[in-house]
């Protein structure tokens, strides 16, 4: 019933899990590193109060590094954007130019379901290692934290899960939105390079208006057009709550462009 589904699962297995498992792997680093670099915290706090930093960081007020949430903090909340970029880019825009380039999509098409179930069993293989991310995150940030609380009892090190629970929903609607925005680029268009090219100035578009509109407060509405602004992984640690209202802008996002790509994916006549 979901062949193309499972067969996707299985194929791309590797990259699926290359990418949570480096970030995983990234949370273990800043653990190692955040005894000797709380020393150091007076240096830090001076970088984190430069307005440059601030926008860098986003709205999310000063971060306290010497205790290890804010470390964790400070240093995921760039880091998951990089990778947020990378990841939303060039999977969802390659679901289906990656057929074409390799002249497979006839064959692909040949299964007897509709084209429509096609591409959303395909983009369901994104979703699923899209929420390979948040989990490890939250597997390596309990085994961080469970490591320091061994080794630095004195430092008393606790981290609210709950909150991180939160801030890690937030984390796969953003790839959610962003990948489905990217898919609608790459059917809409088609040929792989100019879906690319659209995909990744939409998405890099929406990053700069996040992080313009977060320098001063002249131009602060500009960030309310970027999918980034909603359910940030920063904002929510900071708050300690759970944004309802970013949520189903990210949802509502997310399901209008899917289903648009399913309907025109569906309707069109396919020349490539």
């Amino acid at each position: 019933m979901v062949h193309i589904f499972l067969k996707n699962l299985i194929k791309k297995w590797k990259a699926g899990v290359i990418v949570p498992l480096s970030l995983g792997l990234f949370v273990l680093l800043i653990a190692a590193i955040w005894p000797d670099m709380r020393e150091a915290a007076d240096i830090f706090a001076v970088i984190l109060e430069s307005p440059v930093y601030q926008a860098m960081l986003g709205d999310i007020g000063f971060i306290n590094i010497t205790l290890w949430p804010g470390a964790h903090q400070m240093y995921m909340n760039i880091m998951l954007e990089y990778y947020m970029i990378g990841v939303a880019i060039f999977i969802p825009t390659k679901i289906i130019t990656e057929e074409i380039n390799k002249k497979t999509l006839d064959v692909m098409l040949s299964y007897p379901i509709p084209r429509w179930r096609f591409l959303l069993e395909k983009f369901g293989v994104y979703l699923f290692y899209s929420l390979l991310i948040p989990l490890f995150l939250m597997l390596f940030t309990f085994l961080s934290t469970e490591y320091l609380q061994y080794n630095y009892a004195h430092l008393n090190v606790e981290f609210d899960y709950l909150v991180l629970t939160y801030s890690m929903i937030g984390i796969w609607m953003q790839f959610f939105s962003l990948g489905a925005i990217a898919l609608f680029c790459s059917v809409l268009i088609l040929d792989p390079r100019k879906a690319l090219g659209v995909s990744a100035a939409t998405i890099f578009g929406m990053y700069l208006l996040f992080r313009i509109g977060g320098m001063t407060e002249s131009v602060e509405i500009v960030k309310y057009f970027s999918v980034f602004n909603y359910m940030t992984f920063g904002a929510i640690m900071s708050s300690g709550t759970f944004p309802v209202g970013d949520f189903f802008v990210l949802l509502g996002v997310g399901l209008a462009a899917l289903v648009g790509a399913l309907l025109i994916f569906q309707r069109r006549e396919l020349k490539y």
